[in-house]
């Protein structure tokens, strides 16, 4: 398309849309040879005004040499602007970097609805990009319409979630709810800013560790006393043990028969008799019918030896003998 001439010049069409003109409510530069002349300084220039834009809907700046500072420019103005429908920015200098950038202002957006980036110097844009915009639209719910061409295994996830904003409007213009469509960030409760940070992310901060007590600290706090052990239950008193009968008692043993008296031996107590050596006590081991006989015996015997010559008997010795003459008789 050949440059057009006879038109307003960039200065007056920036200072038209600074002013906010409510007649103004669509801008189209294609090509406009004022505008490519100094193409940088222009797009930033028309971005600062756009952002403060309430009346325009509509901005075609097709063939305006806008390079990637100026797709910068303009992604700052998206991040402002809550009039802005329409945005064709087709056979520009607009690279994957550029793109992103845009990605980021469409992010924070909330009225634009179309967004044209056909023919760009970067023909097919990459894998990057795609992504970038499918996390655009973990806020955004306003873009019905991306037109680009790409090369990306998620460009599936993509139409996917420009389906999704479609059912959105279709639900808002009907004033119904669609707060089941609503992707997962929006649907945070407290949440007053569903715009992603511009920055990254703050890291957590890092736990304190406890400060570690010194050895005069620990010295001189006690330690805690332990608290007291529960008292154990009392124990259940014993059964009494039952009286255990008292043995029968024992018959006493019948007395031992006194044991017999030796006999008095007569002969033993005369002078110059004494028993034989061999001879065993008759009393000892005889009854005393035996020890009679014996006895009887004994005095034969002692009356056929010669006799001997004897004191005269006391006369206690003279009742022993006739005691035991009797009873041997």
């Amino acid at each position: 398309m050949p440059v057009r001439f006879g038109q307003k010049t960039t200065k007056q069409v920036i200072e038209q849309v600074a002013s906010n003109d409510p007649t103004l409510t669509s801008l189209d530069l294609t090509k406009n040879a004022s505008f490519c002349m100094k193409s940088n300084d222009n797009t930033v220039a028309l971005s600062e005004a756009l952002s403060k834009n309430t009346v325009i809907k509509t901005v075609v700046l097709r063939e305006c040499e806008i390079v990637d500072t100026g797709a910068e420019a303009i992604a700052t103005a998206l991040e402002e602007n809550n009039t802005l429908e329409d945005l064709d920015l087709q056979q520009n200098h607009i690279t994957t970097a550029g793109v992103l950038r845009l990605a980021s202002g469409i992010a924070r957006n909330k009225t634009l609805r179309t967004l044209n980036l056909l023919g760009q110097a970067q023909k097919i844009l990459g894998e990057g990009c795609v992504e970038a915009f499918i996390s655009a639209f973990e806020y955004n719910i306003t873009l019905t319409k991306l037109i680009w061409k790409v090369d990306s295994r998620r460009s599936w996830e993509l139409s996917k979630l420009i389906t999704r904003n479609v059912e959105i409007q279709k639900l808002s213009a009907a004033g119904s709810d669609y707060a089941h469509l609503l992707p997962t960030k929006l649907r945070t409760p407290g949440s007053t800013d569903v715009s992603p940070p511009v920055s990254a992310t703050t890291p957590a901060a890092e736990p304190v560790p406890a400060p570690v007590p010194t050895k005069l600290e620990t010295e001189s706090v006690p330690a805690p006393a332990p608290a007291p052990a529960a008292p154990a239950p009392a124990p259940a008193p014993a059964p009494a043990p039952e009286p255990a009968p008292a043995p029968a008692p024992e018959p006493a043993p019948a007395p031992a028969p006194p044991a017999a008296l030796p006999e008095h031996d007569p002969a033993a107590e005369e002078p110059g008799m004494e028993p034989a050596d061999n001879m065993p006590s008759v009393a000892a081991v005889a009854p005393p019918e035996v020890a009679g006989k014996k006895e009887a015996e004994q005095e034969e015997e002692a009356l056929a030896s010669p006799e001997v010559p004897s004191e005269e008997a006391t006369p206690e010795e003279q009742a022993s003998e006739n005691a035991s003459a009797a009873h041997a008789g």
